[in-house]
């Protein structure tokens, strides 16, 4: 008998501050704004007639706020895993891209445009970051082979561990864009082959936004 594919949703967290201010945030654990509030509630309506069988998160605030809604409608406990955390970028959190420009120069913009190839504060590499997301991923296939399992986590480690898992050119961290609370659909088949259905699917905020302005 055909064995049944695993999906993973890959979600961003809700908008906070630090997002709307264009800051680092990494391992800073910064509340949702209001604005992520009600994107998480808006999140959590969109998965009410989709199947979901675990839900992973990062144990980080922001992470907690957004997936706390879905794990509520869905009747799931939160699995807190270290693995999906957000990128350690050290003393550089709290800051903007201009900020760290001007202070740091060339090191910096050089880490900006091709942030695989160098490195940086905290964790010191991408390469690293790859290696901790893929083996969450491993333990998570191991125990929900077949299973729909949502993952919420953060922007910058989620398109690192999209690049690894796919095997995706490492230019494409700055070549692709994951918005608050939007959900990106890989699926892997019985004989681990995987497959991308969905990039930065934001439907609920759009439609809502729509609603709004009817």
């Amino acid at each position: 008998m055909k064995q049944e594919k695993t999906r993973l949703y890959l979600i961003r967290h809700g908008e906070t501050e630090w997002n709307r201010g264009g800051r680092y945030q990494g391992w800073t654990d910064i509340e949702l704004s209001e604005e992520g509030k009600w994107q998480a509630e808006l999140l959590a309506k969109r998965f009410t007639y989709m199947p979901l069988d675990a839900i992973y998160v990062s144990p980080l605030k922001r992470a907690i706020a957004t997936a706390t809604p879905i794990a509520q409608q869905k009747g799931l406990s939160l699995i807190m895993d270290e693995h999906f955390k957000e990128i350690n970028f050290g003393e550089w959190e709290g800051h903007t891209v201009a900020e760290l420009t001007e202070k740091y120069g060339k090191p910096y913009t050089d880490f900006f445009d091709n942030p695989f190839a160098h490195t940086m504060p905290g964790e010191g590499s991408f390469h690293k970051v790859a290696e901790r997301s893929m083996a969450g991923f491993e333990e998570i296939i191991k125990k929900h082979r077949g299973q729909r399992i949502a993952i919420v986590s953060h922007g910058g480690l989620l398109r690192v561990f999209m690049i690894k898992l796919l095997g995706l050119d490492l230019t494409m961290y700055r070549r692709m864009w994951l918005t608050n609370t939007s959900i990106s659909m890989i699926d892997i088949t019985f004989d681990d082959k995987k497959f991308l259905m969905t990039l930065n699917d934001k439907a609920h905020l759009e439609m809502a936004e729509l609603l709004k302005n009817r």
